[in-house]
């Protein structure tokens, strides 16, 4: 039995696959298995695939017929043996030491579940920074905790992201814990059935993983194919607590983590039937169905997620849309600013770059008169004459010298 599962679904990933399972590959821990399963590519992506599992015994691939990211996901889980389980999506990276460090912080604690922190990687502009939004903990300063102790925090601190969390493998077999099979959101309720059955949840604060994002073949770049898995996924979930006798535990948390889910995927809907879609569903079940509909604003924990969607909750799209596009300007003005205060940087590093340019190129003029000067000196004949007359203490000098 390997120390960790390494499971990638790929579809279509071709520009990106090979460095994301060489990621795999190069982790610090080496007993590991990585298994990928190529979800009906029509691309290159399975060549590229059977090319490294040919030079890498560890590589394992699996070839199924279109079923979507859900479906791909948990195949592999099934297939998956090792003591440890990670799911990495195939345009993503792995830190060299992600396993080494969490199974290490796992193995320490006892936890069955380590959340850890992500870097944002922008496939357009190569730029890397720190993912603050990856997990929250302003309200604990406790490293580890147990679910039950936090309920009102469980769901809408941590994401409901694989990407940024270890599990232990035991676990996740004896809960029967399995993906969503759907195309978008399947690893909600993975994730968070995990986060609220876990003996204990280990917190990381240290960036262990590449997201990548502002990437046009992402499954976030076609979500208007699937508006409503979200939905779904949230009600597979709000099932899954009924079903443990934790619905009541946890209600605040999945109502503020909902609220979160339904604003944010209207307004990332690129087209007005998803955006319809989304708005009508809610409007007719969804909000009563998810517990929106009467949450009290002073239990949300995102005023302005609460804010885009009250017009809807109260039957006002019009105003509703307004909002959405309120906040859609507000930060389109913010990006603008941050753009200026950018440009104002550049400008300013270009005035000290051509300053210094100017420095250095007074300097190589100096020296190059310093060197003229000299030279003339050197080819006089007063110094010439001067080198004959001095030639012999010269040489007694440095006779002396070497004597002591």
């Amino acid at each position: 039995m390997p120390t960790a599962s390494v499971v990638i679904p790929c579809y279509n990933a071709a520009k990106f696959v090979e460095a994301t399972v060489r990621s795999a590959q190069e982790q610090t821990v080496r007993d590991i298995e990585i298994i990928c399963v190529d979800d009906g590519s029509t691309d290159a992506t399975l060549e590229l695939l059977r090319n490294i599992a040919e030079k890498d015994t560890r590589v394992r691939v699996i070839v199924q017929e279109n079923g979507g990211e859900g479906v791909a996901r948990d195949r592999g889980l099934c297939e998956a043996t090792g003591d440890w389980l990670y799911f990495l999506d195939a345009d993503d990276l792995m830190m060299p030491q992600l396993l080494e460090t969490s199974i290490a912080r796992a193995e320490q604690t006892g936890a069955d579940v380590v959340v850890f922190r992500t870097m944002m990687l922008d496939d357009q502009t190569g730029e890397e920074y720190l993912c603050a939004w990856s997990f929250q903990r302003d309200w604990t300063e406790d490293d580890t905790f147990r679910p039950q102790d936090h309920p009102a925090h469980l769901f809408n601190s941590f994401q409901n992201w694989v990407h940024n969390k270890l599990f232990r493998g035991s676990f996740v077999r004896e809960h029967d814990l399995h993906m969503q099979h759907v195309h978008r959101t399947a690893d909600l309720l993975f994730t968070c059935r995990a986060l609220a059955e876990a003996g204990l949840v280990a917190l990381l604060d240290e960036p262990l993983h590449h997201y990548r994002v502002n990437n046009a073949q992402s499954a976030m770049a076609t979500s208007d194919q699937y508006p409503l898995d979200f939905y779904e996924a949230f009600l597979a979930l709000r099932a899954s607590l009924e079903e443990h006798g934790t619905w009541e535990l946890y209600h605040d948390s999945f109502v503020n983590w909902a609220i979160d889910g339904v604003a944010f995927n209207l307004r990332v809907a690129r087209n007005y039937e998803a955006y319809q879609r989304i708005a009508a569903t809610m409007c007719t079940e969804g909000f009563d169905r998810l517990g929106i509909r009467g949450f009290p604003r002073e239990k949300s924990d995102m005023l302005v997620r609460y804010d885009q969607i009250e017009p809807l909750v109260n039957g006002d799209p019009q105003e509703a849309l307004f909002r959405l596009a309120t906040q859609c300007r507000n930060d389109f003005d913010a990006a603008c600013t941050s753009a200026s205060h950018a440009r104002v940087h550049v400008a300013q590093l270009e005035r000290e770059v051509t300053l210094a340019q100017e420095r250095q190129a007074h300097a190589e003029e100096d020296a190059a008169g310093l060197r003229h000067v000299l030279d003339c000196v050197m080819g006089s004949t007063s110094f010439k004459a001067g080198r004959v007359l001095t030639f012999v203490p010269r040489n007694l000098a440095a006779l002396a010298r070497r004597k002591r």
